[in-house]
């Protein structure tokens, strides 16, 4: 009688088992964490109010850019729409999670066959293997999978909130610089109208050549002053266009307010509202956390895989002169010729390295707290010393010496020196303020546990008009 299909299959029983056992446990990876959930979305929506949700859809890329000028917030929401560079970091991290998922799965599965001959006798072997402690140790590898996708999540989530304080800090650098370009267009003003009266009362006989050309030099000074504020300002702004993601219309459509935001009267930040926040935000902690939690699931699998090896196979042999012969084997393969010792010596190196590194990153923190209000109150209290007393001494200045020249007791150059310093003040002003919300910045960089500059600190391209300093 001829053997129907399931006869046939019946001998392979045990290896079609151990095949499906197999592909379920590969496929019980966990699920993806929900989007919802995600370490990048809470903190967003801790920080950004209305931020979109993970991934970051591009689908409305070509939508044209609002004719209002872009605020701080709006700046932050467009460039989580439109930035290649953080759909590149998403991407990227969703790929190494997929990797971890696959490498702690169940490992090989192998299926060798064979054909011997002697003389009239032929022979075919089949076997069907599997990585038997790659199967029993499934739980401890998932479980250290596990935990470096969360470490991996958590970095993903400080790599989006560092982009998204540096488009915060850029934005104030962009207001500030195309704020710096218009004042720098006041000190052009006052310069050239000086340098032409200058001409003019040196052609009447009633200046010297040297009193013109001094004049003529503070114009000309004014001039490249404006020209390096008009290159700052656009260097300034590109960068902004960088960081949003914009191209084409969208990047010469954008659209930037005419001013800062004024000055607080009084900081909201404490010492302790500092570390209360630090202790509730801070990300490199939790990075590092993570790390050390990975490093120990990791390290109780390296204990167990360092020292012994299973392997779990089925085989069938068929012969065309004896009786079928099948049976299930086990391979034992030592990993090393010292037991393991050295792979899992390094496995403790790099648990107690994670440590110490959790341990480094908790004192750095308060560290860089402190660090950063103090630098955050130093720089408040310098812009509003600038805007409440720099500014109104100013104007009180020029008024007067528009009461003299209008009683003619000064003559037109005082009064335009007076401008000109009038405006340079008003620039100093605009710097502290600027510097004010670039500190601002950084201390929430540094509550949130990200890599800030030195708040503050001034572009290498910031202009430096030497027009200010002479007067």
């Amino acid at each position: 009688m001829k053997p129907t299909l399931l006869a046939r299959a019946r001998p392979w029983a045990p290896g079609a088992i151990a095949l499906a056992a197999l592909l379920a446990l590969g496929g019980c990876a966990s699920p993806t964490t929900a989007e919802s959930d995600h370490p990048a979305n809470t903190a967003l929506r801790e920080r950004v109010p209305g931020a979109p949700a993970l991934p970051w859809a591009d689908h409305d890329a070509g939508r044209p850019l609002s004719t209002e000028p872009l605020t701080q917030d709006q700046a932050v929401a467009l460039a989580l729409q439109h930035s290649p560079a953080l759909r590149a970091l998403l991407a990227r991290s969703e790929a190494e999670v997929a990797r971890t998922r696959a490498a702690a799965r169940p490992g090989w599965l192998g299926f060798s066959i064979e054909r011997l001959q002697q003389g009239d006798e032929v022979e075919i072997g089949r076997t069907l293997s599997l990585g038997l402690f790659d199967v029993l140790s499934w739980p401890w590898r998932h479980q250290a999978a596990q935990r470096r996708i969360d470490a991996q999540q958590q970095q993903l989530a400080r790599q989006v909130l560092t982009h998204v304080q540096a488009v915060r800090a850029q934005w104030v650098r962009a207001v500030a610089a195309a704020q710096r370009e218009a004042y720098q267009a006041e000190v052009l003003r006052a310069g050239t109208t000086a340098g032409e009266l200058a001409r003019r009362m040196q052609s009447a006989g009633h200046f010297s050549a040297a009193q013109a050309a001094q004049h003529e030099a503070t114009a000309i000074e004014a001039r490249l002053a404006r020209v390096q504020a008009r290159r700052h300002a656009l260097s300034e702004r590109e960068a902004l266009v960088r960081l949003l993601g914009l191209q084409g219309d969208a990047s010469t459509a954008l659209k930037l307010p005419e001013r800062l935001p004024a000055v607080p009267t009084q900081s909201t930040w404490t010492a302790d509202t500092v570390s209360q926040a630090a202790r509730e935000r801070r990300l490199d902690l939790r990075l590092a956390e993570a790390r050390w939690q990975a490093s120990q699931a990791s390290g109780r699998d390296e204990a167990l895989r360092s020292v012994v090896d299973l392997e779990a196979a089925y085989r069938r042999d068929r012969s065309n002169e004896a009786p079928i012969k099948q049976g299930p084997e086990l391979g034992i393969r030592l990993v090393h010729l010292d037991f393991g010792a050295a792979r899992r010596q390094a496995a403790h190196q790099d648990e107690r390295a994670a440590l110490a590194e959790w341990q480094q990153a908790t004192l750095a923190a308060e560290s860089q707290l402190r660090e950063r209000l103090a630098d955050h109150q130093a720089t408040l209290e310098t812009a509003q010393q600038a805007a409440q007393t720099l500014g109104p001494v100013r104007a009180r200045l020029l008024n007067e010496r528009l009461k003299q020249y209008n009683g003619m007791l000064i003559g037109p150059f005082e009064l335009l020196n007076e401008a000109r310093a009038h405006v340079a003040g008003v620039i100093t002003a605009l710097d502290a303020q600027r510097d004010f919300w670039l500190a601002d910045a950084a201390l929430l960089s540094a509550i949130d546990g990200l890599d800030a500059e030195a708040p503050g600190a001034t572009p290498p391209a910031s202009p430096t008009p030497s027009s200010e300093a002479s007067h």
